[in-house]
């Protein structure tokens, strides 16, 4: 299953503002961003004016995205919603190049 994640925190929570871009919660609060055994992350984006990353996964349930995004959780919103590959779905259709 694809997943579609946006996380959000603000300038008080932010770990790189609040303890430096190179320290270690700075450095352990993006581990998430390189997945673990149940997670997949096929893509990450930032905005970093707003403090917001957008970030694609794939993973079999929901279960192991909450678990992955567990430390994030504290810092800010956290939205998850389950996505379909269109483009996979159109070629799987026979429609792509119609």
């Amino acid at each position: 299953m694809l997943f579609h994640v946006t996380a959000k925190h603000s300038y008080e929570t932010c770990p790189a503002i609040q303890h430096g871009f190179d320290s270690d919660e700075a450095v352990v609060s993006q581990r998430w961003i390189e997945g673990d055994e149940n997670v997949k992350v096929l893509g990450v984006w930032g905005y970093q004016v707003s403090h917001t990353a957008y970030a694609v996964l794939e993973a079999t349930d929901m279960q192991s995205i909450t678990a992955l995004l567990r430390p994030q959780m504290g810092r800010g919103d956290i939205q998850v919603v389950p996505v379909n590959d269109n483009i996979a779905m159109r070629k799987e259709r026979g429609s792509w190049g119609k």
